[in-house]
């Protein structure tokens, strides 16, 4: 008799326990399922642009880094004949992370990108989606920028310095080149006063409004109405500038001639000098646009 209540009893405990799981499971979905709100994308994107080709649902997607270039690439590839006859819009997405880069280019989402050489080689998009590059802007130093003085390289230096870095470790010379002199300098990362910013247009208005005392950077003919060459400092001679990559799964020539003559009128109305600078991959497109129309 007592063996029986006792497992009565431990039976009560266990269908208890199994009853309460399942009116709280009950209760939170009750109040959940109406506040569920989908997140939001990880990437920002500008406004699609829609072509003349109305009834085609091919989308050109191009990804960059900064809203107003974005812009403003956008609404040029849009207006391009070939992007028109071949697509029925254009989305242009911003925010260059590294996180973005593998979503856009190691899914093969993007069909023209700008991004760095090593990054492109490490995700193998070349070989996996076909990407081509078709254009890019020339090599640069890497400089530590100040206001009013010429920056020292010690490290009794930097350490009552704010420094101001772009906030995406791939940046060679807003992020990997000076953290690297400062380990070489012996000063440790997680105790220097860092300050991050989204880009580097970003870093020369925190180094100007007084927010940071030294940025790392390239340098560019119109940084002189605000900024001295007297208060920079070399870092490296040499860091590679980004490319253009077109993904070009099959041969499409038109595309690969259309994508080069936009990129190229982009660059004309670039008000940074260094990006007015881009060169375009050799390619036929000179002579297949003589050609055009011709059988």
């Amino acid at each position: 008799m007592h063996l029986l209540l006792s497992k009565l009893n431990k039976s009560w405990y266990v269908t208890f326990f199994i009853g309460a799981c399942v009116v709280v499971w009950m209760t939170a979905k009750l109040h959940t399922d109406s506040q569920i709100v989908p997140l939001s994308p990880l990437i920002e994107t500008s406004i699609d642009c829609s072509t003349q080709s109305k009834n085609n649902k091919r989308s050109f997607v191009i990804y960059s880094g900064g809203e107003t270039s974005s812009l403003l690439l956008n609404e040029i590839a849009c207006a391009d004949p070939i992007i028109n006859r071949q697509y029925g819009e254009v989305s242009s997405y911003w925010g260059v992370s590294d996180v973005n880069t593998i979503r856009m280019l190691g899914n093969g989402k993007a069909d023209l990108a700008l991004v760095k050489e090593n990054i492109m080689s490490a995700l193998k998009a070349e070989d996996t989606h076909g990407y081509k590059k078709v254009a890019y802007y020339p090599n640069y130093k890497t400089y530590l920028i100040s206001l009013y003085e010429k920056p020292v390289l010690t490290k009794e230096y930097f350490l009552d310095k704010t420094i101001g870095l772009v906030d995406y470790p791939t940046s060679r010379s807003g992020h990997i080149v000076p953290k690297k002199l400062f380990t070489e300098l012996g000063l440790t990362l997680s105790r220097m006063n860092i300050v991050y910013a989204s880009s580097h247009n970003e870093l020369r208005e925190m180094l100007t409004a007084g927010k940071v005392d030294i940025i790392s950077s390239y340098w560019q003919s119109e940084d002189q109405e605000k900024l001295s060459r007297n208060y920079i400092t070399s870092i490296a001679d040499s860091v590679s500038g980004t490319s253009w990559y077109l993904r070009l799964a099959k041969q499409n020539e038109d595309l690969l001639c259309a994508s080069q003559r936009f990129l190229k009128d982009f660059a004309s109305q670039q008000e940074s000098s260094y990006y007015q600078k881009l060169t375009l991959v050799k390619s036929n497109c000179s002579s297949a646009e003589k050609n055009e129309g011709e059988l």
